[in-house]
């Protein structure tokens, strides 16, 4: 039986067995000890009436010895009932009325209330001993299994003895040491990724900005060519969306490779909102489009301001790009108690319900809007750095009547 491996619960049930074994036989003691106090008080009881007979009926002295040693027959029983019943002397008596009876009875119930009190403490001392020693264990372990997850201690539950609870402080001990290594082999993992992410940055600038100057110098020859001239601003429309792809790119890799770390401080959203807007504001004249912000007073919140500015930068540039002229975009900032919401707005040509799913999937390109120009990754970006601040996005679209996303930000904690 596995539970008798168990060499605490081995300890316990011996212990158990020991105290109802020594209650067993306190028990039979007990019994003997009844029975020697009833054959005393038997015997008490028949010297008093011997006596009594032989004082009270002296001619009867001779034959007393064969009233009480004698055997009697069932017709003596019966004559015997009968006489003492007319006296009151019967079954129904109360024990309180035959002393002997009631001695015996009381010493009974006082022996039986020790005894099985004296057991039941016993017992209840043993298990009371093996469960806080075996809780006490548990909690150590869940307390050193906590301080291993923040990493304060290290990876290994200290526990030398034998028994069930030794093999799962074993088992963990195994779960924690691997998952220590997969954490250390992720740690050098991340680590490469951005000295590569890095590296790849530099590689791929340098031929941008070199293709970049080139454009430049070609455009300064004041060449009367129509031809060329188109070219060359569909080049430099490529190089700088190659440009912001490859930025993007670098800065969604890093965030999902958790090398970035957020730097909170107290912000002021208004302001963050605004300076958001002012990198479009040239584009928005030119297109033709209305921007409204709207407040319900200044609202402060602990963010890292200049990944909360990229992902704010990245809705409104998405609501800039698909509208057209005369449309409009209104960012809502709201504040309530557990809540801050940023709001994007626009009133343009809405997504598709096929494509409210996977909007924020990266690279995802929608056929209902081929024709629109796009990395793909900007709002993949802007949920990615929301959810870092325990944040969530929502969206809401109907064809032909516009898109809002909302940003969710609680207010409960301050990391």
């Amino acid at each position: 039986m596995d539970l008798l491996i168990n060499k605490d619960a081995k300890r316990f049930f011996m212990q158990w067995m020991l105290v109802l074994l020594a209650g067993a036989i306190l028990t039979q003691i007990l019994v003997y000890m009844n029975t020697v106090q009833l054959k005393h008080e038997m015997l008490k009881h028949d010297y008093e009436l011997a006596g009594y007979l032989n004082n009270n009926y002296p001619h009867l002295a001779a034959e007393l010895p064969l009233v009480f040693t004698a055997d009697k027959t069932k017709n003596e029983l019966e004559a015997g009932k009968a006489l003492l019943e007319t006296s009151g002397y019967k079954d129904s008596l109360q024990m309180r009325f035959i002393p002997v009876v009631n001695s015996v009875y009381q010493t009974n119930v006082i022996m039986n209330f020790i005894v099985s009190t004296g057991m039941s403490i016993f017992l209840f001392i043993v298990a009371f001993t093996f469960l806080k020693k075996h809780y006490k264990k548990i909690d150590r372990y869940q307390k050193e299994v906590y301080e291993i997850m923040n990493g304060s201690i290290s990876t290994r539950l200290d526990d030398n003895e034998e028994g069930s609870l030794s093999k799962l402080a074993a088992s963990i001990n195994t779960v924690t040491a691997s998952l220590h290594t997969h954490i250390e082999k992720e740690k050098h993992n991340r680590l490469f990724l951005k000295e590569t992410l890095t590296n790849v940055s530099h590689q791929l600038k340098t031929p941008l900005s070199a293709l970049a100057i080139y454009n430049e110098i070609m455009r300064g020859e004041h060449l009367d060519n129509e031809v060329i001239e188109s070219f060359l601003k569909k080049s430099e429309g490529e190089l700088e969306r190659m440009q912001t792809l490859i930025t993007n790119l670098l800065k969604l890799a890093k965030l999902d490779a958790g090398i970035i770390e957020l730097h909170k401080s107290e912000c002021v959203l208004n302001d963050l909102i605004k300076q958001a807007t002012a990198s479009f504001e040239t584009r928005l004249i030119y297109e033709q489009k209305n921007f409204e912000m709207r407040t319900d007073g200044v609202v402060s919140y602990w963010c890292d301001k200049e990944w909360l500015l990229e992902a704010v930068s990245n809705l409104i540039k998405n609501a800039v790009e698909h509208t057209t002229a005369r449309n409009c975009i209104e960012v809502h900032l709201e504040e309530t108690p557990l809540m801050v919401k940023i709001a994007v707005y626009d009133d343009g040509e809405g997504i598709h319900p096929d494509d409210l799913n996977h909007v924020f999937k990266p690279f995802y390109r929608s056929r209902f809007s081929q024709d629109k120009q796009g990395t793909g990754i900007g709002l993949t970006l802007a949920k990615t750095i929301i959810e870092m601040h325990g944040g969530f996005i929502s969206v809401e679209s109907a064809i032909g009547k516009g898109t809002r996303f909302t940003i969710h930000l609680p207010k409960l904690t301050k990391l």
